[in-house]
């Protein structure tokens, strides 16, 4: 390489490989990441949202092309992908990390057998489960679970049995 190339000539060469998902170049999309600039070396990452990124292999040659254009002998690119950061909603039902629903548009499909499954499976595996059936027809979960007993209510809110 004839004469030093800087960060920023490397980062204006890379403002021409865009996303044709997105229209957009990666340096503005904010993909490149970890930029080393050397006498005769160039390396960077070149985050993406998902791994299985369909047009990973052409960004990655276009990026090694626009940078290599520039006179530098050795173009490392490493793939890294990490998903956007997603902003952390309040919590609606307190001391409940996560939450399953277990839904369809259609009646007698399953809905409270795999619900009933799915609990005491997540309970074998350690997890603090509970199981909440909004079926107003019938009481399908009391019975799967081998309850026995009804609820009763007390001052308006329905209680567990005695």
């Amino acid at each position: 390489m004839s004469t030093r190339v800087s960060p920023q000539d490397v980062l204006n060469a890379l403002r021409a490989v865009k996303d044709p998902d997105l229209g957009r170049d990666i340096v503005t999309l904010g993909f490149i990441k970890e930029l080393e600039v050397g006498d005769s070396r160039v390396s960077f990452a070149l985050q993406l949202t998902t791994p299985a990124c369909p047009v990973r292999d052409q960004l990655v040659a276009q990026a090694r092309a626009a940078v290599a254009a520039l006179g530098v002998a050795n173009v490392e690119v490493r793939l890294v992908a990490q998903a956007p950061a997603r902003a952390q909603a309040p919590s609606l039902i307190p001391q409940v990390k996560y939450t399953v629903a277990v839904a369809s548009g259609k009646g007698g499909v399953g809905k409270s057998t795999v619900a009933a499954n799915l609990a005491v499976a997540l309970h074998r595996s350690g997890a603090k489960v509970g199981l909440l059936d909004t079926d107003v027809y019938g009481p399908s979960v009391p019975i799967l679970m081998g309850g026995s007993a009804a609820p009763h209510v007390v001052e308006g809110k329905i209680e567990p049995p005695l």
